[in-house]
C-alpha cells in the first residue's frame, strides 16, 4: 500500500502535543487571549494528528508542518524573550517539563511530516503503532500531570512591574509564590505571606476589571465612591504618562527612584481645596527602570492638619481604603531650591547630616492605574508603606507581612551615632587626599595594623581611578543597584564577590560614585566585599580599630544577580526581616576605602540605611583623627 513514511509517527506526536495543550487551557484562564490560543492549537494539533492516523492525504501534510512548527516557534520565543502582543506571554520563562515535552512532540511532528513530504509516497506495509503510541503516552501523561501544577510566568504583575506567578496552586490565606522578574523577563522566586485571608485586598488588574464588590463592612455608597475614583483615575491620569509633561506642569521629583518608583509632587496642589481629585493629583508615581519612567499611580494627599483617622478620610471608601503617613522621611535641599529625599530617621531619631524631617502627618493614599497584587489602593512596600493608624497585619493596603514582629511602623537597622575617636592626633594626620597618608595617632592600633591600612588606602587611591567613569565601570562588568537617590550610586561586579581576589583595587567588588546636583557621577570609593563564606566574625584584620566591616541584612533586591548579572534595590525591611517584594542576598561583609577625604576617615561607612549593620557590641566608627578637617 502506498504511504508517506513516518506520517503516522507525525500524527501521533501532533496528537500528543495537542492533548498536552488541551490540558493546559484551564491553567491559563486568567488570560483569555492566551487560553483561546491554546484552544485553537489543541483543535488543530489533535485534528491533524487524527487525520494523519486515519486517512492521511498528501495535501494535508503541509498544514501539519505549519501548525506544529508554529507551536514550537512560539515556545522557543517565550523562552528567549517573551511575546509582547500576547497577554500572558510578555515575559520570558524558563523551560519546564510539560511545555518542553509538548514542544518536543511538536518538533517531532513537524520534522516527520516534512520528511514524509520530501520523500513522497512509497509502497509500505501497514505501520505498527503500538510501541510509538505507548512511547507517546509515557510522555504525554506525566507531562499533563506535571503541567497541572507547574509554575508559569504569565506576567500578572505587581506594582514594580514584576511578574507574579498565579499558576502555581496556592492558598491566598497563607502564602504564595512571587516570581520577581527583571526587564529581560528572568525570574527569581520568593515566598510571601498573605495575611488578609477573607476577601480584601484582592489582586487588581484594570485590564480585567475592577473587583471591589462584596467586601465586609463596605457600604453601597462607599463602594460606589471607590469605584468612581478608580475609574476616573484610570481615565484622567494618563494625561501625565509622559514624565516631561508632568515636570513642565509643576510636578517635581523627590528623587526616590532607587526604590524602584519615583514620586513627583506638585506642592501647590497640596494646599488647594480638592480632595481625591484625579484632575489635580498631589503626587504622580512612576515606575523607574534605568532612565525609563512609566506612570503607574496617583498618590493623593489630604489637606495639612487632617488626621489620618479623620472621618472625611476613613468614611470615603470604608475598609477598602487605607490612609498612611510618612513620619520618618528626611529631606534636603538639592541646591536648586527643591527638597529631595535624603534618607530616613535612624534608631535615635536623627536625620542624615544636612537633612531635616518634613511632611510629618500628611495623610496619603495611592490609586493605581497599573496592575497590583495588593489592590487598587495598595501602598508601596518597605519604607515606602509609611505608617497607618493600625498595625501592619491589619492594614488593607498591604498583602504581605512579617508575623514575627509586632512593630506597627517600618524600621531600618539601628545605627549608633558616630563616636569620635581620640582627638590627640597632630594636624599632619589629617587626610588631604594624597595616595600615601599617615594613619598614625589612633589609639589601640598596632604598627602592623597601621601599615596594612595605609597600604590598602595607597593601593586603592593609585589603582581605582582607572574606573573613573560610569562608562568604564560598565565596560568592566559593573552594573548599578540604582540607589542614586541616596546621593551615591553603587556599581557592582557580581562575578567578583566569590572570586580569588580580596581587597584588590584591580578587582573591586563595588565602585561608589557620588551623584552631583546635575546628575554627574564622580568616582569616590571602592567598596570591597568578601565572599559568601565570610561573616563579621571572620573578616580579615586590616587595620584593627581603624577599620570596621559592615553587612546589609535589611535590603531587598529585584532579582538574583548571580543568575541574571544585575539587580537593583527595591526596598528596606526591619533588621533581618523578610522582603515583601524582591529577595534578600547573602549578607557579605564589606568595607569602603575612599579615594577622596571623608569626615569619618578613609574607611568611613555611609549614613542612614547605607551604613548597614556592624558587629554586635561595637560602636559605629568615625575616625575624626584622619578626617579631611
Amino acid at each position: 500500500m502506498n504511504r508517506h513514511p513516518g506520517i503516522a509517527i507525525a500524527g501521533l506526536a501532533s496528537l500528543g502535543a495537542g492533548i498536552i495543550h488541551g490540558g493546559a487551557i484551564g491553567l491559563h484562564a486568567e488570560h483569555p487571549q492566551l487560553a483561546r490560543i491554546f484552544i485553537v492549537m489543541t483543535l488543530l494539533q489533535v485534528g491533524w494528528g487524527v487525520a494523519m492516523l486515519l486517512a492521511p492525504r498528501a495535501m494535508a501534510i503541509p498544514a501539519g508542518i505549519l501548525i506544529n512548527g508554529a507551536a514550537v516557534g512560539g515556545w522557543l520565543l517565550t523562552r528567549i524573550a517573551g511575546i509582547s502582543w500576547i497577554d500572558g506571554l510578555e515575559l520570558r520563562e524558563s523551560p519546564q517539563w510539560a511545555d518542553s515535552i509538548c514542544a518536543g512532540l511538536g518538533a517531532i511532528a513537524a520534522t516527520a511530516a516534512l520528511a514524509a513530504l520530501l520523500i513522497g509516497e512509497r509502497h509500505l506495509p501497514t505501520p505498527r503503532l503500538s510501541m510509538p503510541a505507548l512511547a507517546c503516552a509515557l510522555l504525554v501523561v506525566p507531562a499533563m500531570w506535571n503541567g497541572s501544577s507547574h509554575v508559569h510566568n504569565h506576567s500578572t504583575v505587581d506594582a514594580a512591574g514584576n511578574a507574579i506567578d498565579e499558576s502555581q496552586p496556592h492558598d491566598h490565606s497563607s502564602a504564595s509564590v512571587v516570581a520577581v522578574s527583571n526587564v529581560e523577563g528572568t525570574t527569581t522566586e520568593t515566598t510571601v505571606a498573605h495575611v488578609h485571608s477573607t476577601d480584601w485586598p484582592r489582586a487588581y488588574d484594570p485590564a480585567v476589571g475592577i473587583d471591589i464588590s462584596g467586601v465586609d463592612g463596605v457600604s453601597t455608597d462607599q463602594e460606589a465612591r471607590a469605584r468612581k475614583l478608580i475609574e476616573d483615575t484610570l481615565k484622567v491620569l494618563p494625561q501625565w504618562a509622559d514624565y516631561d509633561t508632568a515636570v513642565s506642569q509643576g510636578w517635581i521629583s523627590i528623587r526616590d527612584e532607587s526604590t524602584g518608583y519615583e514620586h513627583l509632587i506638585n506642592r501647590r496642589l497640596i494646599f488647594d481645596d480638592k480632595f481625591l481629585d484625579p484632575t489635580a493629583p498631589e503626587s504622580l508615581v512612576y515606575k523607574a527602570e534605568g532612565t525609563k519612567r512609566t506612570l503607574v499611580s496617583a498618590m493623593f494627599m489630604a489637606n495639612i492638619g487632617v488626621a489620618i483617622d479623620d472621618p472625611t478620610l476613613t468614611d470615603f471608601a470604608g475598609p477598602l481604603m487605607q490612609w498612611h503617613v510618612h513620619d520618618n522621611l528626611c529631606f534636603r535641599d538639592n541646591g536648586q531650591g527643591f527638597s529631595v529625599v535624603a534618607g530616613i530617621l535612624d534608631a535615635n531619631g536623627n536625620c542624615p547630616p544636612g537633612s531635616v524631617l518634613t511632611g510629618i502627618g500628611v495623610a496619603m493614599v495611592h490609586v493605581w492605574i497599573a496592575a497590583h497584587p495588593c489592590g487598587p489602593f495598595a501602598a508601596l512596600e518597605g519604607v515606602g508603606a509609611g505608617r497607618a493608624n493600625v498595625t501592619d497585619a491589619e492594614r488593607v493596603d498591604l498583602c504581605a507581612h512579617d508575623h514575627s514582629t509586632t512593630s506597627t511602623t517600618p524600621t531600618v537597622a539601628a545605627t549608633t551615632p558616630p563616636t569620635a575617636a581620640p582627638t590627640t592626633a597632630a594636624p599632619s594626620y589629617k587626610d588631604d587626599g594624597s595616595p600615601r597618608i599617615s594613619l598614625a595617632g589612633f589609639a589601640g592600633v598596632s604598627a602592623d595594623q597601621q601599615a596594612r591600612a595605609e597600604d590598602l588606602v595607597y593601593r586603592t587611591r593609585t589603582v581605582l581611578p582607572k574606573f573613573a567613569t560610569v562608562e568604564i565601570a560598565q565596560q568592566n562588568g559593573y552594573t548599578s543597584i540604582q540607589d542614586s537617590s541616596t546621593g551615591v550610586e553603587h556599581y557592582v561586579n557580581w562575578s567578583y564577590i566569590n572570586d580569588e581576589h580580596e581587597l584588590d583595587p584591580n578587582y573591586p567588588e563595588s565602585l561608589v560614585f557620588q551623584v552631583g546636583p546635575n546628575g554627574r557621577r564622580t568616582l569616590a570609593s571602592a567598596m570591597y566585599m568578601l565572599g559568601d563564606s565570610y561573616t563579621l566574625e571572620t573578616v580579615p584584620d586590616i587595620g584593627g580599630s581603624l577599620t570596621q566591616w559592615h553587612i546589609h541584612n535589611n535590603l531587598c533586591y529585584s532579582q538574583d544577580p548571580f543568575i541574571n548579572g544585575s539587580t537593583r534595590v527595591v526596598g528596606v525591611t526591619s533588621e533581618n526581616g523578610p522582603c515583601s517584594f524582591g529577595i534578600k542576598l547573602n549578607p557579605n561583609p564589606m568595607i569602603h576605602v575612599w579615594i577622596i577625604p571623608q569626615t569619618c576617615g578613609p574607611f568611613a561607612a555611609l549614613e542612614g540605611v547605607g551604613a548597614g549593620q556592624i558587629k554586635p557590641g561595637e560602636e559605629r566608627l568615625c575616625d575624626q583623627v584622619h578626617s579631611h578637617g
